[in-house]
């Protein structure tokens, strides 16, 4: 099978890229430069060289691939855990989630493409008691950084989703941990906790729906010739934070971390940081594993954190 990749060289895109050629796949990344292609070590995949915000180039790209599945990867945040760059980072990938992801739809329905699988996230659900599924809303009427956020998910989802001949699946991934990610040992998160900086905030009662990079990647896998519409891709286990935090502190070495009230969390780090850590809402992952088939090699976070951080 033919298929196109935005986004093809970050965090998910490097073991999705590796799976897809396994798998016998057809790849073509789309990249700023040839070398961060080649330096996925992959080899056969090819590179259209190319800037995702500008539309003339990202959709004579994909023309040129001929692509029968376009994957929409693309996003631009920090790798590390400065507010300003942190800043910067959702800046541009909210860009990228609201112009480019209408570009690519367009651009693979002028190739001939029939399906489009997008990323999206599962944190951005409206909060209160109980379990979301699909069906439940985002958080879109909430203004502000949140609403800076949502705003642009919505976006992206609503392109991906529209009416037509193209198939549309978006994959609504949980918190990514693993290699090149901010859970990773060497990751902005692990950081924080090691130097004591990232506090449990009130009762610490947000629930992540967490889920390994790799098992991210055989989700999208999966999404190539299985199901349409919304799916969420998280592990089996909601971790509070008041939880997650200090495992990792001790899966890291590192002294238990802080306690702080929530209004700090709030003031200091913002409402969607708040959001996260207090009140973001359980997630279930049923549909994916009944409608894609999808089986997480890690459906335990506190299994696959383990294991990540205990053989860096």
């Amino acid at each position: 099978m033919r298929i196109f990749i935005a986004g093809g060289t970050g965090a998910v895109g490097r073991p999705l890229v590796n799976q897809l050629v396994a798998a016998g796949h057809d790849v073509t990344v789309l990249s700023r430069s040839e070398q961060r292609v080649a330096d996925l070590g992959v080899p056969g995949v090819k590179a259209a060289v190319g800037d995702a915000l500008n539309p003339a180039g990202l959709s004579a790209a994909v023309q040129a691939a001929q692509p029968e599945v376009v994957i929409n990867q693309l996003t631009n945040l920090a790798q590390s855990a400065s507010p300003v760059a942190l800043k910067r980072g959702f800046a541009q990938t909210s860009r990228l989630r609201t112009e480019s992801s209408a570009t690519l739809v367009q651009a693979a329905r002028d190739a001939g493409a029939r399906r489009v699988i997008a990323q999206s996230i599962a944190f951005i659900y409206r909060p209160g008691p109980g379990t979301r599924t699909e069906s439940d809303p985002l958080w879109t009427d909430a203004g502000g950084q949140v609403g800076r956020i949502s705003g642009p998910i919505a976006a992206l989802e609503a392109a991906t989703l529209g009416e037509g001949d193209l198939e549309g699946v978006v994959l609504r991934y949980g918190a990514f941990y693993g290699p090149g990610t901010y859970y990773a040992a060497d990751g902005a998160f692990a950081g924080l906790i090691k130097k004591r900086r990232l506090p449990i905030a009130g009762a610490g009662g947000g629930l992540f729906g967490f889920v390994h990079i790799d098992d991210a990647a055989r989700a999208t896998v999966a999404a190539l010739e299985s199901g349409s519409g919304v799916f969420n891709v998280v592990d089996d286990v909601p971790g509070p934070s008041s939880e997650w935090i200090p495992f990792m502190a001790t899966l890291l070495g590192a002294k238990p971390p802080r306690k702080v009230p929530e209004v700090l969390v709030r003031t200091s780090a913002g409402a969607y940081t708040a959001y996260l850590m207090c009140g973001q809402p359980a997630v279930s992952n049923q549909r994916a594993r009944t409608e894609l088939g999808w089986e997480p090699e890690f459906p335990d976070w506190h299994r696959g954190m383990e294991a990540t951080l205990r053989s860096a």
